[in-house]
């Protein structure tokens, strides 16, 4: 992962195929590990797409043979160079070794050294990329004229200028949330005046999410648990995708995104005085409203509910094959002590979030996309587990694929013959 998040990155900036190819299709490696071990939902799917930008139309034509030229072998040369460079420096900096048939690492530098190489690289990331930019934009203008016809020419001129344009316009943007890793940088006062002129369409953001990497030690989970006494007996509330129950098998989500489970992950990370919206589901699941419930398990709603309370737990897959279970989990604290609709404690938070009292009206204007989504959703509903479809999309794949590689192998098999 370190290596082909930090280091590989570089290669994006290299005016080199192979180099470009090599860090396209470590990145897709990369998303589509993720995207099997980790459950992301849509992420990884989003970077795989931007990874695209990364190739040119010649890449996706595999019946172009490639003519032998001294500039081509040349930059073959180097981009391997580089390649091999780059694994060799990261296997010195992260103290690689093999023994006993297996492979071990460590940091091999400070956090000092690391904080200097990440000023560095962004300051010269920046000028690489500027300069990069405008050597391809100079190509295509070169390439545009040498079109044969006076129109065909004026066209390609016209399409290259617009698009250079907008590709500067990003570019300038997206500069600003890079640069904001190195304070010492100060970018042009051009650059803020695009970004903030194109920040209302969000097309170029920092990074969010997981700036720091969480669930070291084991996963902080919130369950949810609900009586009609105080003194119990409490029963848990089950969701329909985030670990619950031990013996609860981990779904498969991907491409869904089932935002209350993932919004109940960041609420486990912090206080629930840093979630609003977290008081508002209890005193949701409280009155029993129908939208909410709906987004849980119905096989694991408590009965008529009068308190509700929170506890915090660390989860751990198990070790042994033979448990039936699939999590082992260890009580770490009261996230949310008991509270009923009377509670102060509720009641006080419902009020500032404008649950009760005086409330504003949201403006509702239908149209026949939203009204069919809806009416979609309902006979949907809340699936649990999109494997089926996740394996249906990719035995599509590969039969498309194979049926693909077969008439090119027809095509090729009727022309051999022909001559």
């Amino acid at each position: 992962t370190f290596v082909i998040e930090i280091p590989m990155t570089f290669l994006f900036f290299m005016p080199f195929r192979t180099t470009r190819l090599a860090s396209f299709y470590s990145q897709v490696l990369l998303q589509l590990a993720i995207i099997l071990t980790g459950n992301y939902n849509f992420f990884n799917l989003l970077t795989i797409a931007l990874c695209y930008s990364l190739l040119k139309d010649d890449d996706f034509n595999s019946r172009r043979r490639r003519k032998w030229t001294v500039s081509g072998s040349l930059s073959f040369v180097i981009s391997w160079v580089l390649i091999i460079s780059i694994f060799v420096i990261s296997a010195y900096l992260f103290e690689f070794s093999i023994s006993n048939n297996s492979i071990t690492s460590s940091v091999g530098f400070t956090k000092k050294e690391f904080t200097w190489f990440l000023n560095t690289s962004v300051k010269y990331s920046i000028y690489f990329g500027v300069a990069f930019f405008f050597v391809e934009v100079l190509h295509s203008i070169v390439v545009a004229l040498y079109a044969r016809r006076f129109w065909r020419k004026l066209y390609e001129l016209v399409g290259v200028i617009v698009i250079s344009f907008i590709g500067l316009a990003v570019l300038m943007s997206s500069l600003v949330p890079f640069a904001s890793l190195n304070p010492t940088i100060q970018l042009p006062s051009q650059n803020l005046q695009v970004y903030k002129h194109l920040q209302p369409y969000y097309i170029t953001n920092s990074y969010g999410l997981f700036r720091r990497m969480t669930g070291v030690g084991g996963r902080p989970e919130l369950i949810l648990e609900a009586a009609s006494n105080l003194n119990g007996p409490w029963s848990e509330y089950a969701f329909n995708f985030k670990p619950g129950r031990v013996d609860g098998r981990p779904p498969v989500v991907i491409p869904h995104q089932p935002r209350l489970d993932w919004q109940m992950w960041f609420a486990a990370l912090s206080n629930y005085r840093n979630h609003p919206w977290f008081m508002n589901l209890i005193y949701r699941l409280l009155n029993q409203q129908p939208e909410v419930l709906q987004l849980l398990d119905p096989s694991g709603l408590p009965n008529n509910p009068k308190y509700i309370r929170a506890h915090l737990y660390t989860y751990h897959f198990t070790d042994s094959a033979n448990s039936k279970d699939w999590w082992k989990r260890t009580f770490k604290s009261e996230y949310l002590p008991p509270v009923s609709l009377s509670s102060e404690i509720l009641r006080s938070s419902i009020q500032e979030n404008g649950l009760v009292g005086k409330r504003h009206p949201r403006p509702h204007d239908p149209t026949i996309l939203s009204l069919s989504l809806s009416r979609l959703r309902s006979f949907v509903g809340q699936p649990k587990d999109l494997s089926p479809l996740v394996m249906v999309c990719l035995v599509l794949a590969i039969t498309k694929f194979a049926v693909n590689q077969a008439d090119q192998s027809t095509r090729t098999t009727y022309h051999h013959n022909r001559a």
